[in-house]
């Protein structure tokens, strides 16, 4: 029996190992060399073109100045050790303790919150060329880190990976990286700018002491702190190199045409295939963007907030030595956005993201909720004609109060203060009340008071659904102030979901890539366009029918005094103190939103409402987006029907009706019986 056993022990034992070599054999077949490590090349960065095929931005090409381990600072030496791998001078190539750690931590973390990639792994992974993540990659990259382990002395190793590793800014290597933010050689650091460095590679774009210099600080206290803690610096050299201060040198480079938008893509393409490829893999990235729209978009924006600037008397204007972001990412001038579609595909055609991508880079276009006042009631007669309503419907322009929906006021007690519920008592923008009036001339002329009755009637949850349905994708509370414009949104989301409108209710989301290719052609990835249903053709023809009397004779009516002329449908929006100023608005090619505000959420000053300070420029920008081409009506669905009506009742209208008018409905909701108050034939 216990030699069956012992038989059994050493066949699967065998069986073990020969699967065990196998693999080994498999895994190291077509291995790089570690003799490549010798001839370090530069590698091409990404190439972005616009659409047209006109290059757009050239990632800068790796910047890499090969230094001799000699000339580079201990200090600079020991805090990459520190921080990359404290065990280089004893493991072979691979931690196994650190793989254990980390494994351990990212159990108890339900996420991977640590790796284990030593530097010799680190210096593997350069040789890979594609950015493949996968047990196999891993794999293959631990069995090359044992050979280079073998081929090369632990110096040279060191020497190789610091000549080779990222810091940012297109900085490759040490030397580089002291040229880039200190502007100078590499040995003549001292221990805080070693510290500096070293805490770089991990996150180079997240630590980066030009985009943030409080975490780039932070991350050096770190370095040193883990530095003392290996004894190769004392405590008190660790804090007096902790109290000094960054002097990085500033950006040389200069923000060219679509900055904001290059940052949108540089963004998306380091999340997916991480900045190796990005600035060393001589990709082509083919975009969406119009050059010329581009152009006419950031031109439009900054013409009317230099005008504001000056008509309204702001204190500080972009130009103003005092105007910079001063290392934050807002500024204290007046900002604005604006983001552009292709109505049929969403391809975004112009984006900025304010008016100074030196002075911030926080894009507005695409991170800045703000509220939209007004620029979101289309959302509550969505949902209204949705669920039945019809544009000839009347409701009340009168004063309402809302019980319990106002701003909650503190009250003393005898159990201490309390929170006490408020009623809200909303007013329209312009004084004075039109009694009945229809859902279409309510949402023409953005009178507040019959807008909140509707939401009341539909129910906030109804608005936010439809709201959530057509692309809105911030929080928004069901709360009745919504109706008004209460919760904020993005300018990218405000305009997918006026695109949904456009779009005869299909949703598509704004794209920014169609596709990707390697440097020798080879597609990588092409765009899919995910379209969904949002809403009916007929429920979003008739909203953008409501909406193009905004442009005729409603909010919108100055767009066709300074020249534009073509079929469109918009909303302007405006809040509280004119904090926020929004125009979003579309045409069957073109759906374009417009944001004007602080940053810091100032008032623009009175009378600064969306149609004065954000209606200007979407103009502009249309009128460029159109230029030449023909005018193009709304196409009606079948499913929509006209009828004549009477202006003052909302009813079929006689021949004795004083005003009337052709109005849309969704078939089935289109009134049946002749107008009651001038019926003196007896049509009915």
């Amino acid at each position: 029996m216990l030699r069956s056993w012992i038989r059994l022990f050493v066949i699967v034992l065998a069986a073990l190992v020969a699967g065990a070599v196998g693999a080994v054999l498999w895994l190291q077949r077509g291995l790089p060399s570690p003799s490549l490590l010798e001839s370090v090349q530069p590698l091409v960065g990404a190439t972005v073109y616009a659409r047209d095929g006109r290059i757009l931005h050239a990632f800068a090409r790796e910047n890499r100045v090969i230094v001799a381990l000699d000339d580079v600072p201990a200090a600079l030496v020991d805090a990459v050790v520190a921080t990359e791998d404290k065990d280089f001078r004893s493991h072979w190539g691979v931690d196994a303790s650190a793989i254990m750690r980390a494994a351990m931590r990212n159990v108890r973390a339900g996420r991977v919150v640590e790796g284990a990639s030593t530097i010799t792994q680190q210096l593997a992974r350069s040789l890979f060329l594609t950015p493949e993540i996968s047990l196999t990659r891993k794999l293959r990259e631990a069995l090359l880190a044992l050979r280079i382990e073998q081929t090369y002395s632990k110096d040279r190793i060191l020497e190789l990976y610091l000549n080779q590793i990222y810091f940012g800014h297109g900085a490759y290597g040490v030397q580089a990286a002291s040229w880039q933010f200190f502007g100078k050689h590499v040995s003549e650091l001292d221990l805080a700018e070693c510290a500096l460095l070293a805490g770089l590679p991990k996150n180079p774009s997240g630590y980066s002491p030009r985009q943030h210099p409080n975490r780039a600080l932070a991350r050096r206290r770190l370095v040193l702190s883990l530095m003392a803690g290996q004894g190769t610096i004392t405590r008190e050299e660790a804090a007096r190199a902790d109290t000094a201060a960054l002097h990085i040198l500033p950006r040389s480079d200069g923000a060219g045409l679509g900055a904001y938008f290059v940052e949108h893509i540089r963004r998306e393409l380091v999340g997916r295939y991480g900045p190796d490829a990005l600035y060393a893999g001589g990709l082509r990235i083919y975009t969406t963007l119009d050059l010329d729209l581009q152009a006419a978009a950031e031109r439009a924006l900054e013409n009317r907030l230099a005008r504001l600037e000056r008509e309204a008397g702001y204190r500080i204007k972009r130009g103003d030595a005092t105007a910079q972001a001063g290392g934050s990412e807002f500024t204290p001038y007046v900002q604005g956005a604006l983001l552009a579609v292709d109505a049929a595909s969403g391809g975004i055609i112009a984006m900025v993201g304010g008016r100074d991508f030196r002075d911030s880079e926080f894009n507005r276009a695409t991170q800045a909720p703000r509220q939209p006042g007004s620029g979101f009631k289309p959302f509550v007669y969505t949902a209204a004609i949705d669920g039945g309503y019809t544009p000839a419907d009347r409701i009340l322009d009168a004063p309402v109060i809302v019980p319990g929906a106002g701003a909650p006021r503190l009250v003393r007690t005898r159990d201490g203060v309390v929170e006490e519920p408020t009623d809200w008592i909303p007013e329209n923008y312009e004084p004075g009340f039109r009694g009945e009036v229809t859902l279409r001339y309510a949402l023409k002329h953005s009178i507040n008071l019959p807008t909140v009755r509707l939401c009341m009637d539909l129910g906030p949850q109804a608005v936010v659904q439809c709201a959530r349905q057509m692309g809105i994708s911030t929080p928004i509370k069901p709360v009745y102030s919504i109706a008004l414009g209460s919760s904020e949104v993005k300018v990218i989301d405000m305009v997918e979901a006026y695109a949904t409108l456009d779009n005869h209710g299909i949703r598509m989301s704004p794209y920014a890539i169609e596709r990707i290719e390697d440097q020798n052609g080879r597609i990588l990835e092409r765009h899919e366009s995910r379209s969904r249903e949002a809403l009916s053709p007929e429920t979003a023809y008739v909203v953008t029918s409501m909406l193009e009397s905004v442009m005729v004779n409603g909010t919108g009516w100055a767009a066709r005094a300074w020249g534009f002329d073509h079929p469109a449908a918009g909303k302007t929006g405006t809040t509280n103190d004119c904090t926020d100023a929004w125009f979003v608005g579309y045409t069957p090619r073109v759906v374009c939103g417009v944001w004007v505000g602080y940053d810091d959420r100032r008032s623009l000053g009175r009378s600064m409402t969306g149609a004065v300070a954000a209606l200007p420029i979407w103009t502009e920008f249309m009128k460029a987006a159109h230029a030449g081409l023909p005018h193009e009506p709304f196409r009606r669905p079948s499913g929509v029907v006209v009828r004549r009506i009477c202006a003052e009742t909302g009813a079929l209208a006689t021949p004795d009706c004083g005003e009337t008018l052709d109005e849309v409905f969704v078939a089935g909701t289109e009134p049946t019986e002749m107008c009651p108050a001038h019926d003196r034939g007896g049509l009915r």
